[in-house]
């Protein structure tokens, strides 16, 4: 939609309807013919359908001929969309873009629509690349399980020791390169669907009921409200989190998770009774090159993060347990449900 053209809404509790004025259309008035209406989730992305919901309930306290300005903007980006909303009628409302979303005005240069149409061509080059990589991740473990055959043959046929050494170093690689072929499977569904805002405590409590840290941690989650602007694969953060906790603190290992409010935004905090970690390695256990890492599981767990701009720091007491802070900016969480 380029700046200046008007959208008419229909609100109906928690439906909207967008349309475009039929082409005949040379005035402006609340009665105005219409094209065919669209419900919002099949104009919008989800997290620009999630806002614009917002933006209409708090219109509905406008009375007809109000007008007032509305600023667009998605979280974890810059771009910023403003407009003019006007009620029209009871449920009706006029909605005009004024500037594109690099708060432009000009016409011809980049506005909502096209980001959208960018949006959904990123999103399905990304399913093409998953499903590819379902295909080369299949191929390469199928290629390994024979490599894997034919070196436990020489171990057979073979009797010798310098061999039998070559063997095992050849067994290890192969073993970590099924690893890694694995990994792929973990994170194949990143970037498929758009990040949107989620209920932290019911995702969180959704890990912790999983069957491999039942009876094996005691948790405690205050996170009650608490909504968050994050990727659909927070899950494997959660999850990576919880079994670092477990993997360092053992069985029995006590975890709490709560928020609190800091300069940067807001703090989700994940703190355990294990040994923590050494102010040598604060930094170091979410590189990619990490060497005493047990898998890639704080590494993947930041880069997942980093998608909407959330970054992850350890800030415990090396000895009295970890903790770990994921930062949220000022627009990527909110309160309520």
């Amino acid at each position: 939609m380029t700046p200046g053209i008007c959208w008419f809404v229909r609100a109906y509790e928690d439906r909207l309807e967008f349309c475009l004025p039929s082409d005949e259309i040379t005035s402006f008035s609340p009665s105005l013919p219409i094209s065919e209406c669209m419900d919002i989730e099949t104009v919008f992305p989800p997290d620009i359908a999630f806002l614009l919901h917002e933006i209409f309930r708090d219109a509905f306290d406008m009375t007809p001929g109000d007008t007032k300005k509305i600023l667009l903007s998605i979280p974890g980006s810059d771009r910023i969309w403003p407009g003019v909303i006007s009620r029209l009628t009871s449920g009706r409302f006029s909605l005009i873009w004024t500037k594109n979303g690099n708060g432009v005005s000009e016409p011809d240069s980049c506005d909502l629509s096209e980001y959208i149409r960018n949006e959904r061509a990123v999103r399905k080059a990304n399913e093409k690349l998953n499903y590819f990589n379902a295909i080369v991740r299949h191929d390469i473990l199928n290629l390994m399980m024979g490599i894997t055959g034919y070196i436990d043959i020489i171990d057979e046929i073979v009797d010798d020791d310098e061999v039998h050494l070559l063997v095992r170093k050849s067994r290890d690689l192969s073993s970590r390169i099924r690893r890694i072929a694995e990994l792929t499977r973990t994170y194949q569904d990143l970037g498929i669907r758009p990040p949107a805002f989620i209920e932290a405590g019911p995702s969180v409590r959704r890990i912790l009921d999983r069957h491999e840290f039942t009876g094996k941690i005691r948790a405690d989650v205050q996170l009650n409200g608490l909504c968050i602007y994050v990727d659909r694969m927070f899950d494997v953060v959660i999850y990576e989190l919880v079994n670092n906790s477990l993997q360092y603190g053992g069985e029995g290992v006590r975890i709490r998770f709560s928020c609190d409010m800091i300069p940067e935004g807001l703090a989700l905090i994940i703190e355990d009774s294990g040994p923590g970690v050494h102010p040598d390695q604060k930094e170091r256990i979410f590189s990619r090159t990490y060497a005493d890492r047990k898998g890639y599981g704080l590494y993947l767990a930041s880069e997942i993060l980093d998608i909407t701009g959330i970054t992850i720091r350890e800030t415990g007491v090396y000895g009295e347990g970890a903790r770990f802070e994921l930062i949220f900016p000022p627009d990527t969480y909110r309160f309520g449900t």
